[in-house]
This record gives structure tokens, C-alpha cells and sequence, in this order.
């Protein structure tokens, strides 16, 4: 311990001699770890960070999907599944069941009602999740045996502050859910506050008032084809995944044959959390995929800097590893000197690089996220990063101190010992640096040239059309089933609601939709289309759709291309008919007239839909996604509950007619919630446009970090190369030298560097631009602009940084030059 401290001591001392150097390589250092770290907390918010459970490694998710379901979010087992699951398994302790949802809720009937986020669940669920409530207490078993019974809630711990005012005596108050009213039983702990990386639930409620709640014919809980509930089991002790996967299997195998037309084509799995995130969501897994490997990019370039000013600097100090050396001193501890001093580097630079790292979580937390209930995705400081950035910091000494180290054991002694400058003189020594430097050119292109491909994407993205105009266009969020309506009832309320909603002053137009694009609550279905084969074991397709009334086409000005749009005759009762997009009827008739055309819905034994219309392909989710199929249905023979009201205006402010229409809903039923109020530009610019534009500056910020770093490289390996090269240059000089062929000279050192790194670099960029091209924007492609600029701007500021040591060079004094040994 004694000869650690000695080391760090000696080697603080040593940083503070050199305060030019310890100052690059530290700031260098601090970017490139402090750009890991903000991208870490991003990956640690989406994909790593464990739930905030007992024992989360020991919890598993359990799924039943259809192999063709790409769209999957995890609710994919019927509760009747689900019991037999419980009861037959002996691979895990407990197993629970539940839903998100979302819940309106007042705390009395003359309360206007909120919208929140819900969980309803089986009455294990907190004993499997291991949570102990702060208050009171959590489900009893016997709540879970009787529908409708048992009216009891637990609210979350923000609901509890936020909500409920820090209650102590909290226990025992009603709070109106839904219309019904349920009794406080319990408060959970603050830590506790997600089953899932995007929602904080308010509210947890016993699956057996799921019916009660939605006010449906019917107990859906006895239904085996309504595959709606999320499932986590918690292993016994000693039970591995894999065993429990071949456990279930059979079970399942079972379940398949007895109700084989309520499981047909479902596939089991058992999966860890993380398996199931990446699963449930592949754009933000290749964003975050990509985002890590450019910043890895960002922390080697910084890397090699550091080791080419290491390597610099081992000449430097020739003399006293040779005193060292004659003295006695071993090789193990030399190197451990010399690691002491690249650790105490890398742990600096990870400090400073904590407020980079801050800075830009602080970024990535701007992004607005409009919705309700709020999606947060929550990015921190915490221990993980820090524990992350201490790793990378450790890694980055072994990477940038290793070599430098066991090169300054090869010092030859006795030139050396004569002279603190001496040593050999042969290009061998500037090798190691010129790898170095032709790598961090090259991989700074490799930056340069992705942001390049971002850039323009996001200039296609700002005039791309979207499939519809967002210019003076207000939506406004309903769900009857909030309020418990029947479906007459909503057929009725959204009627009265489209129809005085139209006599508002300047409303040109007013049409109901499911959802519009990019809106998280996409509605999906399956489809089994005529004349078409499926490959073996597959059914059906489970694609995205919309349900639209016949003004939808017009309010949001989509065109239809081919056929006709949806009609007041296309009700209840006549020839079921869909919209199709263009990339529909290629895939399942191509080279065919698609008017006419009909497949089944939900399955082989649903209803025939007929084809009347198609239209152009979209984007539906994301503006970088890959074109997929989609279709319409009319509302009125495919009635929802939960619609999105739209409203053209003639000019002006769409925003003032908010008031107005919620006026028009308050006389309607004072206790219908109106949420996710918006204008489609303000909701454009914060779901299509602001997320890829948070992605080009990332990448472009770790564009120019890479190339400044370069150009430190580039710049201190020109210098110490004509520090070396006095000498020699003093007396090309003597001897009748002209000072440019001199300055010629080393600038073209430095451009054969930059060359030989921008081939490199160019041969890389192929590759890594078919991954942004296919994987993630879908907009930007490697155009000959950008293979041209990035070049060009690289060998351009190369030149500006061989310059300055080149002139330096051209204006030694040969005499002074002569002594200088």
C-alpha cells in the first residue's frame, strides 16, 4: 500500500510539472467519457435499468405471442391461460397478472375526473413483485376470488404526494374510479414506481373488478381468446430460466390441443426483462445500439490521443527510466508507475467528464414528450452512471497507458544517461504515434460521415410530406369507457359531440379517429387475406390500423389514390369495407386490381372485409421506419370508446377552440375527461421531428468532438516530430535548403497521415452507412456530397494543423539549430 501511495504522489507531481499535457489529456479524456456516460444513462433509462422490485433478477416474463405479431408489447396471455399456468407449474414461487390501463379518477362524483395511469392486477402481485406497502396494506388473497367485490385500491407513492395531498390518514378515504367508487387500503414505498421503463401507475386495483370497471357483458377474466394481461413469475431458488421455458412448454402444449382455436399459432416464451424490452421495442433498440457505438468511437479517438501523448512524452523522459533502470528498479514496477499516472489521468478526466456527462443528460431530458398519462423516460446521474464512468475510466488508462508503458522500458541505457534528449533517432520511434493518428483520422470520419447521413435525412425529413397536413388542426382525446358507457351511448355521445362541435365558430371541419400517426396507442389487428398463403404455421398477419369516420380523409387531408373514401352508407349493418395503404395491396396482390378485393379480420372465421379504397404508404410510427402495411375501417362498423376527436379550422389559432369544445363536453357529461388536447403542430414537431433532430446533434456533437480530438493528435505529432528533426532541419537548411521546401516537407508528413486515415476511414463509412440507412433513419443516404465534403473538411483543417509545426520548422536558425545537441 505504501508503494501505491508512492506512486500516485510521484505521480501527481509529475501531471502538475506538465501542465500543457495533463490539460489536453484530461479534457480529452473528459468528452469522451462524459459522452458515454450521457448515452449510458440513456440506454440504463430504455433498456438496463432493473425494475424497482425484490429481487429482479429472479422475475421473468412469460408470453404467448404470434410469431408474425413484430408489434408485440407484452400483454399476450388470457387469464385463463394464466390460472393454469399458476396451478401447474413447479418452476416458480408465485406468478402474477395484470394490465396497464388507463383510469379516470376523482375523489368524489362532483370532482371533475383525471386521467392516470393504472395497474389492474391479480391479487398476488405485490407478494410476487416483493413490495411492502408504506401505508396500510396491499391485496388479500380472498379479494382475488369474487368479481366485482372486492372494491379496493392501492395508489402509488406520487399519486399519494401529488393527488392525495401526503394523507397520513389516507387509509379508508374513496376515491371514484371510473365511476365506481373504491376504498384506500394501501400506499406503496417510493421506490416502487414502475412495472414497466415508460409508466408510473397511480392506481393498483384487483383484477377481479376488471368487469366492474368496464362495464362489459360479459366476465372478460373467463374469456381464453382475450390475450390482454402482461405476466411475471418469480423462480424458485435454483430454477433457471431455461428450466422454467420447458417447464411451461409442456403445460402449454397441453393448453394447445385442449383450446386449440383460442391458442392456435401462439408461441411460448420465457424471457428476462431486458430480452423482453429489446424485443418490444427494435427502434429504440438501433438508436441506442447506434448511439453506443459512436460514442465508443468518441472514447478510443480520445484514447489514442492520450497514448500518442504518452508515447511523446517517453522520450521526454528517457533519463530517468534509465536511472530508474541502473538503480534497480524492476519492470513491474515501472510499469506500475507509469499505469499509476494513466489511471490518475483517466479518474480525473472521468470527474470533469461527469459535468459533460450531466450536461448531456440535461439534453436529453428536454425532449418533450406530449401525452397523457405522461410517458416518462427517466435519465439520471445516478450510481449505475457513476459506477460506468469509473469502468470506462479504467479501461481507457489500460487502453491509452499499456503500450506507452512498455515502451519506455526499452530505453537504451547509456545514450540515455548521457543526455536527457538523447536516444535513437530512427523513424521506429514515431511509428507507434503514426498508427495513432491514421486511426483517429479514420474513425473521425467515420463520425463526420454518420452525421453527414443524419443531416440529410433531417433536411428530407423538413420537407418530407407526411401523409397529412398538421397546419390549423386541433385533437382533442376521449374514452367513454372512463365513464363506463355502453356502446350505444358512445355511439350516441361522440354523434352529439361531432355535431355541435361543427357550429363552433370558425371549425371548417370535425372527423373521429382511433389514433393518428405517431401517437404511442397505436391500434392493431389481424387480417387474413383472400387468395393469399401465409407461410407454414402462420394463420394470420397482425398489422397497425386505424378506425375513421367518413370525414377523417378530408378533416386531415390524406388522399385517397384509388377507389373512394368512407361514406355516411358504409354503417352498421351493410357490406363491411376497409382502406388500404399501397404497400397492403403490393404485398398480398401484387401485379392485382386491390378494389374488391377482401380479406377476413381477426382471423379465418371473422368477418370479410371488402377493399373500396387505397392510399399512399406512410409513416405510421416513426419517420425513419421501413414501409409496412396498414389499413382503415369505418367507425361506424367498428365502433371504439376511446377515439381522437379532430378539428380543422378556417385560419387563426386552432388552440382557441379548445375552450368551446370542452364547454360542448362539460354539457354533454360533466364527468367525461378530455385529455391529450394539442394542435397537430405543436404534437408533429414534438413526435416526428424533435427525437430525430435530438439524434443529429448527438451525432454531430460526437462528430466534431472526434475531429477536434484528431487535430490535437495530428497537431502534437507534427510538433514533437520537428522537435526531434532540428538537427537535421538546421542543417538542410546550411547547406542551401530553401525554407519552403522545408515547410513543404513536413506539411506533407502530416497529409500523408491524413490521406492514409481518410482511405481507412472511407472503406468503414460503407458499411455503418447501410446500418443508418436501413436500420434507423430511413431518410439519409451516403450521397456523393457528403462522401465528398467529409473528405475534403478533413484533409482541409489536417492542413491547418500541419501547419503551424511545419512553419516552426521553416524558421529554425541553422547556428542555434547546430548547438542544439
Amino acid at each position: 500500500m505504501s508503494t501505491i501511495i508512492q506512486d500516485l504522489r510521484f505521480a501527481i507531481r509529475i501531471l502538475i510539472k506538465n501542465p500543457g499535457f495533463s490539460l489536453i489529456a484530461i479534457v480529452s479524456l473528459a468528452l469522451g467519457i462524459g459522452a458515454n456516460a450521457a448515452i449510458f444513462s440513456l440506454a440504463d433509462a430504455l433498456f438496463l435499468r432493473p425494475l424497482p422490485i425484490l429481487e429482479p433478477s429472479g422475475v421473468v416474463n412469460i408470453s404467448t405471442d404470434t410469431p408474425q405479431n413484430l408489434f408485440s408489447q407484452g400483454s399476450n396471455i388470457s387469464y385463463p391461460n394464466y390460472r393454469d399456468f399458476q396451478e401447474k407449474s413447479h418452476s416458480f414461487e408465485s406468478m402474477t397478472a395484470f394490465q396497464l390501463t388507463t383510469l379516470s379518477v376523482s375523489q368524489s362524483s362532483k370532482d371533475l375526473p383525471k386521467i392516470r395511469t393504472g395497474v389492474i392486477a391479480s391479487d398476488n402481485f405485490f407478494r410476487t413483485l416483493g413490495i411492502q406497502p408504506l401505508l396500510g396494506r396491499t391485496f388479500l388473497p380472498e379479494e382475488g376470488q369474487v368479481p366485482g367485490r372486492d372494491a379496493v385500491v392501492v395508489v402509488g407513492y406520487d399519486f399519494w404526494q401529488s393527488d392525495l395531498a401526503h394523507d397520513p390518514n389516507v387509509i379508508g378515504r374513496t376515491l371514484r374510479i371510473k365511476g365506481v367508487d373504491f376504498t384506500i387500503v394501501g400506499v406503496t414505498p417510493k421506490s416502487f414506481n414502475a412495472v414497466d421503463q415508460f409508466f408510473t401507475p397511480s392506481l393498483f386495483v384487483p383484477m377481479m373488478m376488471a368487469q366492474e370497471l368496464d362495464a362489459a357483458p360479459g366476465n372478460p377474466l373467463e374469456v381464453r381468446s382475450n390475450h390482454a394481461n402482461f405476466v411475471k413469475g418469480r423462480l424458485k431458488p435454483g430454477v433457471t430460466r431455461e428450466m422454467a421455458q420447458a417447464d411451461l412448454a409442456t403445460i402449454w402444449s397441453s393448453l394447445q390441443q385442449t383450446y386449440k382455436q383460442d391458442n392456435e399459432n401462439r408461441v411460448l416464451a420465457v424471457q428476462t426483462e431486458l430480452q423482453t424490452r429489446l424485443k418490444r421495442s427494435p427502434p429504440d433498440t438501433a438508436l441506442v445500439g447506434l448511439l453506443m457505438s459512436l460514442v465508443g468511437v468518441v472514447l478510443i479517438i480520445a484514447c489514442a490521443n492520450v497514448a500518442s501523448l504518452l508515447l511523446g512524452r517517453a522520450r521526454a523522459r528517457s533519463r530517468e527510466i534509465a536511472l530508474r533502470i541502473s538503480l534497480g528498479a524492476t519492470k513491474v514496477r515501472l510499469v506500475r508507475q507509469m499505469l499509476s499516472e494513466s489511471l490518475l489521468l483517466a479518474l480525473t478526466g472521468a470527474a470533469l467528464g461527469l459535468w459533460v456527462g450531466f450536461a448531456g443528460i440535461s439534453y436529453l431530458q428536454s425532449i418533450p414528450i406530449s401525452t397523457e398519462p405522461p410517458i416518462t423516460i427517466t435519465l439520471r446521474m445516478d450510481m449505475r452512471v457513476l459506477l460506468f464512468s469509473l469502468g470506462a475510466a479504467v479501461i481507457s488508462a489500460i487502453l491509452f497507458g499499456l503500450v506507452p508503458a512498455l515502451r519506455s522500458l526499452k530505453t537504451d541505457l547509456v545514450p540515455a544517461l548521457k543526455s536527457a534528449t538523447a536516444g535513437s533517432t530512427g523513424s521506429n520511434r514515431t511509428i507507434g504515434r503514426n498508427i495513432l493518428v491514421v486511426s483517429q483520422v479514420a474513425l473521425s470520419m467515420v463520425l463526420l460521415v454518420a452525421a453527414g447521413m443524419l443531416l440529410d435525412g433531417f433536411r428530407k425529413l423538413l420537407v418530407l410530406d407526411p401523409g397529412f397536413r398538421t397546419d390549423h388542426r386541433l385533437m382533442l382525446n376521449f374514452d367513454t369507457s372512463l365513464v363506463r358507457y355502453t356502446p350505444e351511448q358512445s355511439r350516441n355521445f361522440y354523434k352529439q359531440l361531432k355535431d355541435q362541435t361543427r357550429n363552433v365558430s370558425n371549425v371548417r371541419s370535425v372527423a373521429l379517429a382511433r389514433s393518428i400517426p405517431y401517437t404511442p396507442n397505436q391500434y392493431s389487428a389481424s387480417v387474413v387475406p383472400e387468395g393469399y398463403e401465409f407461410p407454414k404455421a402462420q394463420a394470420s398477419d397482425s398489422l397497425f390500423a386505424n378506425i375513421v369516420d367518413e370525414h377523417y380523409f378530408d378533416t386531415m387531408d390524406t388522399p385517397v389514390v384509388r377507389g373512394r373514401a368512407f361514406t355516411a352508407d358504409d354503417k352498421d349493418g351493410t357490406r363491411r369495407v376497409a382502406i388500404v395503404n399501397e404497400e397492403f395491396a403490393k404485398s398480398y396482390w401484387p401485379n392485382q386490381e386491390p378494389l374488391g378485393k377482401r380479406f377476413h379480420l381477426n382471423d379465418a372465421r371473422g368477418p370479410w372485409i371488402e377493399v373500396v379504397g387505397v392510399t399512399k404508404t406512410g409513416k405510421y410510427l416513426f419517420v425513419g421506419e421501413t414501409p409496412f402495411k396498414f389499413f382503415y375501417l369505418p367507425f361506424a362498423q367498428n365502433p371504439s370508446s376511446e377515439m381522437l376527436l379532430l378539428v380543422r379550422t378556417s385560419g387563426g389559432d386552432p388552440a382557441g377552440v379548445a375552450a368551446p369544445i370542452r364547454a360542448i363536453v362539460q354539457g354533454l357529461d360533466a364527468n367525461q375527461p378530455v385529455y391529450n388536447v394539442n394542435t397537430l403542430d405543436m404534437f408533429y414537431q414534438q413526435r416526428a421531428v424533435a427525437v430525430p433532430m435530438m439524434v443529429i446533434t448527438l451525432v454531430t456533437c460526437m462528430g466534431l468532438i472526434g475531429l477536434v480530438l484528431a487535430l490535437v493528435g495530428l497537431y502534437g505529432l507534427m510538433a514533437y516530430s520537428v522537435g526531434r528533426r532540428t538537427r537535421e532541419i538546421g542543417i538542410r537548411i546550411a547547406v542551401g535548403a530553401d525554407r519552403n521546401q522545408v515547410l513543404k516537407m513536413v506539411i506533407r508528413q502530416g497529409l500523408i497521415l491524413a490521406v492514409t486515415g481518410v482511405a481507412i476511414g472511407s472503406a468503414a463509412t460503407f458499411g455503418l452507412a447501410r446500418l443508418i440507412a436501413a436500420g434507423l433513419i430511413g431518410l439519409g443516404k451516403l450521397s456523393p456530397a457528403t462522401f465528398i465534403a467529409v473528405p475534403a473538411l478533413l484533409l482541409a483543417v489536417t492542413l491547418v494543423a500541419c501547419y503551424i509545426p511545419a512553419r516552426r520548422a521553416s524558421r529554425v536558425d541553422p547556428i542555434t539549430a547546430l548547438r542544439y545537441e
